[in-house]
């Protein structure tokens, strides 16, 4: 028998399952009639939407029923923390943007990170708002605060997007970043939502798989990822998804947006890797939509696969989107990196990482961990 539904879990499994009946015919309102084309004759897009190379079945209707089943029946109850998760606070002044060879980088949350590159900022798919939804009084919200102020941050070169789900794609970031942000760059088809925000379509980069745009000396490629998009009932699959290389003479990192496995990985680590950095996918996942979202085991096949360095796990420890404990992607990629030889970094959400220095994974998801880190933080505060 189904568990009685609670308000939050009904609407975050209809976010979940968003895309399901978008079948209606969707528009380009605010783009160029050269924009429209540019979608219409990519290679990725066929009979009216955009297509993975190879089928994902995660929607059909056999299914979507045991998606539900599973979602409503086999939820863990620890897939919320009782006690936030302990974060650093992140000010502006921990970075040296006069420092052009550093790279710098910290974790905002989810799959947000805000990156030092060539003496300037670039932020992936930024997320502030307090809840990851087309409305901010119901949904999945978030674990703790946004560890920094953004408002501090006087210029952005670039944001960086990865595809236009709720939780990557922000109307309310969007809006607050716009004025100060030199580029947005994002695949085929999001343009035409930034401009419906007010985002001047000049600042407007829109790339297909295997383009690139180089901005001064930091080249940012659109490279492939397995996917979906939609933000409604008539928009499934009108606009692209990809992952991201971003890259300068000194650095090369990788972005995998979100993703299931699938063989491209091998393609772009041998085009483009090796990776110092890999900021992977894990997170939100399920073995009954692992064709989109990629099960801890495949994010570090992934991983392997681009050829990185470091892997960095991301789309976790922020958001409640799936049956898991919020906290089994730490702990499984942790062990899955031990028995593999992988070097990992967990950074906690906020700590910057100066990638000249040696870091230490503090396992500040468990939960005495989380308590002693806290008390650590008050004494500090208490002390100043």
């Amino acid at each position: 028998m189904i568990k009685k539904l609670t308000k939050h879990k009904t609407l975050t499994f209809g976010l979940l399952l968003s895309g399901v009946f978008m079948t209606s015919c969707a528009t380009y309102p605010n783009s160029s009639d050269q924009e429209i084309s540019r979608i219409q004759t990519s290679p990725q897009f066929s009979e009216g939407k955009f297509r993975n190379k190879q089928q994902t079945q995660v929607f059909e209707w056999g299914k979507t029923w045991a998606i539900m089943k599973d979602y409503f029946n086999n939820k863990s109850d620890k897939s919320v923390p009782k006690v936030a998760p302990p974060i650093q606070e992140l000010t502006v002044d921990k970075f040296n943007l006069e420092n052009n060879t550093a790279l710098n980088f910290a974790r905002l949350g989810h799959s947000t990170l805000l990156i030092q590159m060539s003496g300037k900022y670039f932020l992936t798919d930024p997320v502030f708002s307090e809840r990851v939804s087309p409305v901010q009084w119901l949904g999945p919200k978030r674990f703790h605060p946004v560890p920094m102020d953004i408002d501090s941050i006087k210029e952005i070169e670039a944001v960086i997007i990865s595809h236009n789900h709720y939780d990557h794609l922000d109307e309310g970031s969007i809006k607050q970043l716009k004025e100060k942000v030199n580029h947005f760059v994002v695949p085929l088809g999001i343009g035409d939502k930034l401009m419906a925000w007010g985002v001047d379509e000049s600042k407007i980069t829109q790339l297909d798989w295997w383009q690139n745009i180089k901005l001064n000396d930091v080249e940012l490629i659109s490279t492939p990822a397995q996917h979906f998009s939609g933000r409604g009932i008539t928009d499934t699959d009108k606009t692209l998804w990809s992952s991201w290389v971003i890259r300068n003479q000194q650095h090369s990192l990788y972005f995998s947006g979100d993703t299931g496995y699938f063989p491209g990985f091998k393609d772009i680590g041998e085009k483009y890797g090796p990776f110092d950095y890999a900021f992977m996918e894990c997170g939100a996942y399920n073995e009954l939509w692992r064709d989109i979202h990629m099960m801890p085991e495949d994010s570090l096949q992934a991983f392997k696969d681009v050829r990185g360095k470091v892997m960095v796990p991301i789309h976790n420890g922020t958001f409640d989107l799936s049956t898991h404990a919020w906290f089994d992607p730490m702990e499984k990629i942790t062990k899955l990196a031990q028995e593999n030889n992988v070097t990992l970094l967990l950074p906690q959400i906020g700590q910057l990482i100066n990638t000249t220095e040696a870091v230490a994974t503090s396992s500040w998801w468990i939960p005495k961990k989380q308590i002693a880190l806290q008390t650590q933080a008050k004494r500090i505060i208490s002390q100043e």
